[in-house]
């Protein structure tokens, strides 16, 4: 997890799933297949979208991940995931320089892997939530959510221009007081806490139904109160 400046203008000083919002060259991306990458967001899931929507997103994901987190979901030009270890240091520092410029906006993703002859492991990618923020906050976000296991040789390193930190939490950890988190990274939280590893986790993930969950704000006694709708609120 990545916690976000405290100047940030949405969640700051909140510990969150590295991410981010589509770009113009997230959508103009070349996808050999986006239609499969549609339909792979929107077979589970009651919200469908079109190809240029799916594979924008799929892109993004890549890219924010990469981003934010330093992880890099790609193959080599023999097929194989990237793989950065620890002796590789021109590797290591081609990445950084080049993770600084994609943050600029100086470069594309579709560029830094056309220029290396990888290609996007966009099959590491399994589409897990939709989340809509509640209609009552000024700042709305429309979010699909992933998980993805981290690829074998990479570590994971938080940025210094949005975030502050990056933490290896297991769920439980990451519910503690002592990380704040919003509600909606929360409640993931508390999914992911019934899985005992990533694989049972992965394979969990690749058969779930998608529900849009947008929560409800309410105002009570003791304040205001979010809450995700009865009927969905076991099985989004």
């Amino acid at each position: 997890m990545v916690r976000r400046h405290a100047s940030s203008p949405a969640f700051a000083s909140a510990y969150v799933f590295p991410g981010g919002t589509v770009r113009a060259d997230d959508l103009s991306f070349p996808v050999g297949e986006p239609e499969h990458l549609a339909a792979l967001l929107s077979a589970r899931s009651d919200t469908p979208v079109d190809a240029a929507t799916g594979s924008a997103l799929f892109v993004c994901a890549v890219r924010e991940l990469f981003e934010e987190a330093g992880v890099l979901l790609a193959r080599d030009s023999a097929g194989d995931l990237l793989r950065v270890d620890t002796s590789q240091t021109d590797l290591q520092e081609l990445l950084e320089a080049t993770r600084l410029s994609l943050q600029a906006a100086q470069t594309s993703l579709g560029q830094v892997l056309a220029d290396h002859a990888w290609q996007p492991a966009f099959d590491r990618l399994v589409p897990f939530s939709h989340w809509i923020t509640p209609r009552a906050i000024a700042r709305r976000f429309d979010t699909r959510f992933f998980v993805a296991e981290l690829p074998p040789g990479q570590s994971a390193l938080h940025d210094t221009i949005e975030s502050t930190e990056g933490v290896w939490l297991s769920p439980a950890e990451a519910l503690q007081p002592e990380y704040h988190t919003v509600y909606a990274t929360a409640q993931h939280l508390h999914r992911l806490s019934a899985f005992a590893s990533v694989a049972d986790l992965m394979d969990f993930a690749a058969t779930k139904t998608i529900r849009m969950v947008s929560p409800e704000v309410n105002e009570h006694a003791e304040g205001l109160r979010v809450s995700i709708r009865a009927d969905i609120a076991e099985s989004w």
